[in-house]
């Protein structure tokens, strides 16, 4: 599991832009939970598909990200 996966939010609103956001450990576990991973492989590149980051960055935020981007994940 990583220690750290840092994205990149792309909102679609041009006044706010994007925002780069580091996810810890605790909220790596959490979204394994909320979301009923436990029992999925994770993905290579990103750990957990796309989707479910997105959802969760709407679910955390309270807005739809227009764009993830995975840039780095530190194990």
């Amino acid at each position: 599991m990583p220690k750290t996966i840092d994205i990149t939010i792309v909102w679609d609103d041009w006044a706010i832009g994007s925002n780069i956001y580091s996810m810890g450990r605790d909220e790596i576990i959490e979204i394994i939970y909320n979301y009923d991973l436990e029992n999925d492989q994770p993905d290579l590149f990103s750990y957990f598909p796309l989707e479910v980051i997105k959802q969760w960055i709407w679910d955390v935020f309270a807005r739809e990200p227009f764009e993830v981007v995975v840039e780095t994940m530190t194990f």
